[in-house]
């Protein structure tokens, strides 16, 4: 397969030999892909091209295996860095897309999710609310069956006065049978995070452990390295 100039970020990598890298990227059309970037670290300054996580790339590559051979990268705009916290923020959508996603399958509406979202960053919008729509929209892609906007039992549009329960498989219920896993939520939480309007802090809260609840039942056991990393530089923040 030869892929010509597509749009792509790069998720993580690592070194390979002593001048070469292997790269895991995330296309737009083609999903999450292995490539080997040949001497990489040897013509890394060549036209500005660093192999930098967080930037939007144009990149080619030919494969005829699992793993590809990059063959051209291009900057689709100009180098933006992300500020410290944007980057534990960044480290961890790069992480979960890493667990979540299969090789191979394009996501579109993930990607465009994860260049908004890196936009956003770039504009110092919040990290807690920029991941908690990132979150929704990953969960949602992946056919997760998350539902924020009505009862899972009646169907109903929910209260944004009232308390629900989240059955963590279902969705908001009225019943608070805790003989069920679930979270206990409120109505405008849930409304709020639909509608992508998140802005009281309670709330902010609210979502944030309402979808670390769902997507732990799809991360698996093995700890997100994100989250400690995340932990370590708020702990470092408050010593200093």
């Amino acid at each position: 397969m030869k892929v010509e100039l597509t749009p792509c970020y790069i998720l993580h990598r690592r070194d390979y030999s002593e001048s070469s890298l292997i790269l895991e990227i995330f296309s737009r059309e083609y999903g999450r892909i292995n490539l080997v970037a040949k001497g990489a670290k040897r013509n890394k300054k060549r036209q500005g091209i660093s192999h930098n996580l967080y930037q939007k790339y144009q990149i080619s590559w030919v494969s005829k295996s699992e793993l590809g051979t990059l063959t051209d990268i291009e900057l689709h705009s100009s180098p933006e860095s992300l500020k410290p916290a944007s980057m534990m923020a960044g480290f961890y959508m790069n992480e979960i897309l890493l667990r979540l996603l299969h090789k191979h399958e394009p996501h579109p509406e993930i990607f465009d999710s994860y260049d908004a979202s890196i936009s956003s960053l770039k504009n110092e919008m919040s990290e807690q609310i920029v991941l908690r729509y990132y979150e929704k929209t990953l969960l949602q892609s992946l056919g997760y069956g998350v539902i924020f906007d009505r009862e899972v039992e009646t169907g109903d549009i929910l209260n944004a006065e009232n308390n629900y329960y989240y059955k963590l498989n279902l969705g908001p219920s009225i019943d608070f049978n805790k003989d069920d896993t679930g979270i206990s939520v409120s109505g405008k939480t849930l409304l709020e995070l639909d509608s992508e309007s998140l802005n009281d802090t309670k709330n902010i809260n609210e979502a944030k452990l309402l979808l670390r609840a769902i997507l732990n039942q799809h991360l698996g056991d093995k700890p997100l390295a994100s989250r400690e990393l995340y932990r370590a530089y708020v702990k470092n923040r408050k010593t200093v």
